[in-house]
């Protein structure tokens, strides 16, 4: 049985959930500040999928949603809008009809490079002071957390 005693109030700015929240948020804008640099028009399921595809190309659709977004309706819309931006194309899957291959196309490719080229830096920005130990326990700490949610 838990208590109270046994799980006193935590001060929000103290919980690991808002700080995780809080450096989304931050995140997402940092993000955005990066694509406006480059002059692309990207959201961050945009490059994520321009990214997972530049170094699989050919990938499932479902395969995409359920590495981004989780959410095949949503990732449905989302392969469709970068369709008509001229970003990725889908095929028929020849081995299963009811699945679409998703492919960069040269547009999709371009984009991705460009906005790639920023990348190391940004990176190298965020991840100022955090040694690759620090950096590795946080991966793995995040990773548990995205385990014991999705198990429920």
């Amino acid at each position: 049985m838990n208590t109270a005693a046994q799980h006193p109030a935590v001060r929000i700015d103290d919980a690991l959930a808002y700080r995780i929240y809080r450096s989304a948020r931050l995140l997402r804008g940092h993000f955005r500040e990066l694509a406006l640099k480059a002059g692309v028009e990207l959201s961050q399921e945009q490059w994520f999928v321009l990214n997972r595809l530049s170094h699989e190309d050919g990938l499932a659709q479902g395969q995409l949603g359920d590495a981004v977004l989780d959410d095949r309706p949503n990732m449905a819309r989302l392969i469709a809008a970068m369709e008509q931006r001229g970003w990725v194309t889908r095929t028929d899957d020849p081995t299963d009809a009811r699945k679409h291959l998703v492919y960069l196309t040269p547009e999709g490719r371009r984009v991705h490079d460009i906005f790639d080229a920023g990348v190391p830096q940004a990176r190298t920005r965020v991840l100022a002071g955090i040694s690759e130990e620090d950096a590795a326990l946080v991966a793995r700490v995040l990773s548990r957390i995205e385990f014991n949610l999705e198990k429920g």
